[in-house]
């Protein structure tokens, strides 16, 4: 079997292994999420993990490659492949049960890593070793490696995609967690078995030459080597600079990929299929853009210069797409749309039943036109590089395997520092639009070196010349932060505050009678003035008890839950937890401009605000509380599920006090089913000016008496500056009238269907197209 039938014959298996590599990887960092939280620290200390145990694999691959040789690398990927199965069989059990045992002790970031570092460290340096052992395993002439190691590395990136698409849009929802790491382990061990055959085939009489062919180093001329790293003085370029530069390529690659991913989320209003979906493109992108790297990369001259002009193609393009976008799109007839789609709640609660020809055209455009003109070209561009810098680091057949895996070990370093310095520092410091302006400049400046290639002389000038302009008119008109974010919510710059940190765009709209709604990653909350349904669930629990102390609120919204349940002086600590930092900010902001409910909310002493995940924070903190309210997401939007578990409920009720009570909207019949298996009280309310009738539910395991003349009486003692006099007077209605219904008075409800319910693990209301089967709430409340 010669290398070209070899190479083909592993094809399909290398993509097999991308589409089993990208389904556990998702499936992880979500189970993983359910103790470690979803707060971006949480999610950069798993992808630090993950990418650092794939480094570290690519390293040891290299070296394995070249010490084992061709025929055996086979049989060391197989190995791998059975590893990695066997692993994912198992893997749940580690990830959630034991996670959740050791969580109190993994408050720390550190210790968290350290924990994801060891749990993930197997299968991830497992699938590290593939790239380069099949690039030893299919490389037999120098000339090729850059075109065949490429289009592996394309085909194995396309099955990532494929990988992330299916586990996204149908594993997940519909077989859960645990079946589908199972799925994806078990095409793991085929895939063994595939190798396996292969090199059967490799290995059958008659084909020592071949075996001979590929395990024989084909070496370039030490004049041709030294030719092709010399620049036009003379000088050498050292192999190692070729190394340290692609780690620092990675590194501005995944700092784009967090911003492209930010903006897209709020382009699309995003729900739980959102993510998966936009890594499929991704991912797609970049496995297309090294399958036409790998094209052309033989024809290339000088690959090295290639290599950097793509890079500074990169920056480029990426900083474009936010000016046509922003500045030119709304300046050729498409300000209306645009304006109005952004000013809209987009895809948030789902997609609708029954979608005509205008619907999905729409949804085309929102899942498939914008977020391609967003990241389309960059992304197509760092995967065609890919081929170039391979060419370039490409030696001999004899080192092949150790140089492929230091160029991956170089790249997943700078990825993991990418990650963390776009994430921790320089959102925070610049915004997503400073961010992009800062990532533009820099890669282009290092893709400007290629200008050191060229000989001295009028064309060198030239093209120095013409990028510098370039370069310089695409910083000049790229958007600033403020005007980004005001496009994206529809409005006017003036009518409109962002607070943007690293986990989350929290931002403001302002109409004309004085309302300013929260917007959290460009999606609509809540707003001021407080509506009656948040105030009711944060005032309504602490009065149906005498001597309430100390209260909880999961989510700070826009603030009314914890200022309701402040006015209850009764309460001597009120604790806010919030994952988004900048509601604070804006809360702040609001009380600045004089708005009395956050200058009093802000100057209690008994508040405290905390910025976290609100599960994370009951899983290391044993204080028992009065009252916990959750501030709950809709049940569509991604990662909502963990806060509407069976699971989660028990830890609220491990986490009050005997006659503690929660109080949480109840949007779908699964949440109500799922918390009143937990809490044998039940008591939930139907708000009718909020949101053309909502539910609440308060639930507690000790009786919940509606004695409505002692609650007027409590209400009654709240200061009269708390509430306007027109929603006093609401209030004290509700507390008088309104009636309770679906009432459990003692008992746990029993004998509801699993699929009924919402479980850590599956199903969930938050994969609303996998399980779209329960009946309505509202026939269940009538």
């Amino acid at each position: 079997m010669d290398h070209r039938r070899l190479g083909a014959a592993l094809a399909p298996i290398f993509a097999l292994t991308g589409f089993s590599a990208l389904t556990l990887q998702v499936v992880w960092q979500r189970v993983i999420s359910l103790h470690s939280g979803v707060a971006l620290s949480s999610f950069v200390t798993v992808v630090a993990a993950f990418l650092g145990g794939i480094g570290i694999g690519s390293l040891i691959g290299g070296r394995l490659a070249d010490r084992l040789g061709a025929t055996r690398s086979l049989v060391a990927f197989a190995v791998a492949n059975v590893g990695i199965g066997i692993f994912a069989w198992f893997s749940i059990a580690l990830f959630y049960d034991t996670y959740r045992e050791l969580a109190a002790q993994l408050d720390h970031p550190a210790a968290s890593f350290g924990f994801n570092m060891a749990v993930l460290s197997v299968p991830t340096i497992l699938m590290g070793l593939s790239l380069p052992l099949v690039a030893r395993a299919v490389t037999t002439r120098i000339e090729h490696a850059g075109a065949l190691i490429g289009r592996m590395y394309s085909i194995n990136t396309i099955g990532a995609a494929a990988g992330a698409a299916v586990a996204g849009w149908y594993l997940l929802g519909t077989h859960g967690f645990e079946n589908s790491v199972r799925i994806a382990g078990t095409l793991n061990l085929v895939a063994a078995a595939l190798i396996t055959l292969v090199w059967s085939k490799v290995r059958v009489p008659g084909t020592a030459a071949t075996e001979q062919a590929m395990a024989a180093p084909a070496m370039v001329a030490d004049h041709e080597v030294d030719a092709a790293e010399a620049l036009p003085s003379g000088r050498r370029v050292p192999a190692w600079a070729w190394f340290v530069l692609y780690g620092i390529t990675g590194m501005v690659a995944l700092a784009y990929e967090q911003l492209f991913f930010r903006l897209i989320d709020a382009e699309m209003r995003s729900n739980s299929y959102s993510f998966a979906h936009v890594l499929t493109l991704y991912l797609v992108l970049f496995g297309l853009g090294a399958a036409i790297g790998s094209r052309f990369v033989r024809r290339a001259t000088d690959p090295r210069a290639w290599f950097l002009w793509i890079q500074f193609a990169v920056a480029i393009t990426a900083s474009l797409a936010l000016i046509v976008l922003v500045q030119i799109l709304p300046n050729i007839g498409l300000g209306g749309p645009l304006r109005k789609y952004f000013g809209g709640e987009g895809y948030n609660g789902g997609f609708g039943t029954d979608l005509d020809l205008k619907a999905w055209a729409k949804l085309a455009v929102v899942y498939l036109v914008v977020p391609l003109g967003i990241m389309g070209a960059p992304v197509l561009l760092m995967g065609a590089a890919f081929p170039f810098i391979q060419a370039v680091i490409a030696r001999d057949v004899e080192t092949l395997g150790r140089r492929t895996g230091t160029l991956m070990f170089t790249n997943t370093c700078g990825n993991v520092i990418g990650t963390l310095v776009s994430g921790f520092v320089l959102v925070d410091l610049f915004g997503t639009a400073g961010t992009y302006r800062l990532l533009t400049a820099g890669l282009a400046v290092v893709g400007l070196g290629a200008l050191l290639l060229q000989p001295r002389g009028r064309r060198r000038t030239l093209a120095g010349v013409t990028a510098a302009a370039v370069l310089g008119g695409t910083l000049a008109a790229s958007p600033s932060n403020h005007r980004l974010w005001s496009f994206l919510h529809g409005t006017d710059d003036d009518r409109f505050t962002v607070a943007e940190d690293h986990s989350c765009a929290t931002a403001l709209k302002y109409d004309d009678e004085g309302g300013a709604y929260l917007h959290i990653n460009g999606s609509g909350q809540n707003g001021h003035p407080f509506d009656d349904f948040h105030i009711l669930i944060g005032t309504l629990p602490p009065l149906l008890r005498a001597q309430p102390k100390n209260a909880l609120a999961i989510g700070f919204g826009a603030g009314s839950t914890t200022y309701a349940m402040l006015q209850d002086q009764r309460l001597e600590n009120v604790t806010t937890v919030e994952l988004c930092g900048g509601a604070y900010t804006l809360g702040d902001h609001l009380g600045a401009q004089g708005r009395t409910d956050f200058v009093r909310m802000n100057k209690d002493p008994r508040y405290t605000a905390k910025v976290g995940d609100g599960r994370k924070h009951l899983l290391v903190d044993d204080r028992r509380q009065d009252v916990i309210t959750v501030d709950t997401l809709r049940p569509t939007s991604a990662f909502s599920g963990s806060l509407y578990s069976r699971e989660f409920y028990q830890l609220l009720d491990r986490r009050l006090t005997d006659e503690g009570i929660v109080a949480q909207w109840i949007p779908t019949i699964r949440t109500l089913n799922t918390i009143s298996s937990v809490f044998p009280y039940i008591t939930m309310f139907r708000v009718d000016s909020y949101n053309n009738g909502a539910l609440f539910v308060m639930a507690s395991r000790s009786p919940l008496p509606l004695d409505r003349p002692t609650l007027l009486d409590r209400f009654g003692k709240t200061a009269p500056e708390s509430y306007t006099p027109e929603q006093r007077t609401r209030i004290e209605q509700f507390l008088r009238d309104a009636p309770a219904i679906c009432v459990r008075n003692g008992t746990t409800a029993r004998g509801i269907p699993h699929k009924y319910m919402n479980h850590d693990l599956r199903p969930r209301d938050e994969y609303f197209l996998n399980n779209n089967d329960a009946p309505d709430l509202a026939t269940a409340c009538r």
